[in-house]
């Protein structure tokens, strides 16, 4: 019965999110925003203005969890919103205060990255990241 629960593939991830999220969080901490939020800053800069669904989509987000991040981002003046041409959606885009929150930030989270990179070594960290998006593609 034990190893059940140590073997829980739910648990496991979870925990292993939760200790990453944190050394994420730790690096944009000083810039004012957590990792979920940078995270969000970075794809809108990537893609472009996103509708909130398919922000959604893409990051694999609850929509209430998204939408509470975009508010936050918001009243910080790092994005800027407007109601989408058809439906009742909103589209999210970057101001210019978020693409220099991203800049400044980029290098931190690059050196976050090679940290975990280094400790895991290449082919575990890569291979790591294939078998994350198979999961995630399921």
């Amino acid at each position: 019965m034990q190893d059940d629960f140590t073997q829980c593939m739910v648990s496991n991830t979870r925990m292993a999110a939760r200790a990453i999220t944190r050394r994420y969080d730790a690096a944009a901490r000083p810039f004012g925003i957590t990792s979920t939020q940078f995270s969000l800053l970075g794809t809108i800069l990537a893609t472009g203005e996103q509708t909130v669904t398919d922000l959604a989509e893409r990051r694999g987000f609850e929509r209430t969890t998204l939408t509470r991040n975009l508010d936050r981002l918001e009243k910080m003046g790092l994005i800027d919103s407007r109601q989408a041409d058809h439906g009742n959606g909103r589209i999210c885009g970057l101001t210019e205060r978020g693409r220099s929150l991203v800049d400044q930030l980029l290098p931190v989270w690059r050196k976050a990255q090679a940290e975990i990179h280094g400790e895991l070594g290449a082919d575990e960290f890569d291979r790591t990241l294939s078998m994350l998006r198979r999961l995630a593609a399921m």
